[in-house]
């Protein structure tokens, strides 16, 4: 049973017990010495004096022929202090606890900085999740934060109001590496672009090829000239980048995970954390497309350590990975181009009907590595086309004539999820099976949130429908245990009122 008490409520509480049950058995003596004679009366005013008087007429009665009044003081005594410590044996089986209450629902508005350079997004909203979070938690967290709710009430708990939604596409075409080029026709209603941003636009794609795996499944080889980042720095290694660009009906919606510059080429490992970045966008017909991109970014300095390394990561069983190894060890992956700013790079693609996941492999030869090395970045792109939801009409007023889309110009990331590792004193590691489910999870939990998240990228202000509940604090006790508490308490004032009246009388 809760309590909602404060702490000087609870004791005050436990306080009237003990006068209660101590008053009681004055009492009860009373009633008891009334009818005896002798010294019945001195040994009830030594009682009512107190624990220390009863203490030493017990010592100072040592010397008594009469042994009975001394063993009744004793008797007095113990059961006195029995009564004193039931309240504080009660206490044990009362805790601090907190409870919810007084639901509501509210709005919040907060103004953003929305950086326009590269990547457009909401500056602030990089959340890390930990090795045992969940993940749907996590992004709870980043919406919640202070970033979104500057004047939030301390005393309140905010989560983001969720609604039903209803897909109208959940069948993708799949173009790599540029939104032109059809790779797995899957008849369709959208379709999803693996835009690489390591390949340079004026590349020459006609030695490009395809390869069917099977339903669902492809493998794509691409000669093609390395990115300008390569170009202007190749004594650098940069992690490969990919940017996932939905189109349906028309409309567009664009994400990316952004890469780093590898320090140590000569390095077996996963280069950085892997990441899941978010993006919403609110299309014309009232539809809304959510994309959530996770990656796990990887090097092998040597192709003899490809399978150990990649197994390592993502175990024995996994299609794509035993699919890049088959390229790796008949020369597909690992045969360069003459010419040294041409690179080879090679795509394991599976189709799903939450979007796409594709294992992207490049041999590279960058000055910074003695000998050419193999780059790696292991995708989902999980992507949620809704059917138009309502929104508050609280929001849609504050929009009127504004761009609820990113300008296109840039790539977009609403909020990024980064995953730290578990440390330990030889190695770090991550829960990779956990991150790659977070990907779908993420992105369904935010189509759940639908339009209660609406970014007004002109404005530069975000707005967010809450519910919210009041957190009272206070005990929790057995219920049991209260009822006897009160039945006890109550039982004590009726015999006190009629011990009063029978002593009177």
């Amino acid at each position: 049973m809760f309590l909602a008490w404060s702490f000087f409520a609870l004791n005050a509480f436990f306080l009237l017990l003990g006068l209660l049950i101590t008053l009681s058995f004055e009492a009860t003596l009373a009633h008891v010495f009334r009818k005896v004679e002798g010294e019945a009366h001195s040994i009830r005013w030594i009682q009512q004096a107190g624990a220390w008087e009863m203490i030493t007429a017990i010592f100072l009665s040592r010397g008594m022929k009469a042994k009975t009044p001394r063993r009744t003081l004793t008797t007095t005594l113990f059961i006195s202090g029995a009564l004193v410590a039931v309240p504080i044996a009660i206490r044990f089986f009362v805790k601090e606890a907190r409870t919810e209450a007084n639901p509501s629902q509210e709005l919040v508005s907060s103004r953003q900085i929305i950086p326009v350079g590269t990547i457009t997004g909401l500056t602030g909203w990089t959340f890390p999740v930990t090795y045992d979070t969940n993940v749907e938690e996590a992004l709870t967290m980043v919406i919640n934060s202070t970033m979104a709710i500057p004047r939030a009430v301390p005393t309140k708990r905010y989560r983001p109001k969720v609604s039903s939604y209803e897909l109208v596409c959940d069948r993708f075409d799949i173009y790599a590496p540029n939104r032109k080029i059809l790779v797995l026709p899957n008849d369709g209603c959208a379709s999803i672009a693996l835009l690489s941003l390591d390949i340079d636009v004026s590349s020459d794609l006609s030695r490009m090829y395809t390869a069917p795996r099977s339903n669902g499944r492809v493998k794509v080889v691409i000669p093609a000239l390395a990115g300008k980042f390569h170009k202007n720095k190749p004594e650098a290694v940069q992690e490969l980048l990919i940017a996932p660009r939905v189109q349906h009906d028309g409309e567009e919606c664009l994400t990316l995970n952004a890469g780093v510059t590898i320090a140590d080429a000569d390095r077996a490992r996963i280069t950085s954390s892997p990441t899941i970045v978010l993006t919403r966008c609110q299309l014309k017909s009232g539809k809304s497309i959510t994309i959530s991109s996770s990656s796990i970014k990887f090097l092998s300095p040597s192709n003899e350590m490809f399978h150990s390394i990649a197994t390592s990561i993502f175990g024995t069983q996994n299609e794509l990975v035993l699919a890049m190894q088959d390229s790796a060890n008949n020369s597909t992956l690992t045969t360069l181009p003459a010419n040294e700013f041409e690179e080879v790079m090679v795509l394991e693609v599976k189709v799903t009907s939450n979007g796409v996941v594709a294992l992207v492999c490049q041999w590279t030869r960058q000055s910074i590595a003695e000998v050419p090395h193999i780059v790696c970045i292991y995708s989902i792109s999980s992507v949620y086309i809704t059917k138009p939801q309502p929104i508050d009409p609280n929001i849609a007023q504050r929009l009127v004539n504004k761009g609820l889309n990113p300008p296109w110009t840039n790539l977009t990331a609403a909020a990024t999820l980064s995953y730290l590792p578990l440390a330990s004193k030889d190695k770090v590691s991550f829960d990779i099976p956990k991150i790659l489910d977070d990907s779908v999870a993420v992105a369904r939990y935010f189509a759940s949130i639908g339009n209660n998240f609406v970014v007004d990228w002109e404005g530069s202000m975000v707005y967010i429908f809450f519910d919210t509940v009041e957190i009272v604090k206070g005990y929790e006790i057995p219920l049991g245990l209260f009822i006897s508490i009160v039945g006890v308490m109550v039982a004590c004032c009726v015999y006190l009122v009629a011990t009063e009246f029978t002593l009177d009388a």
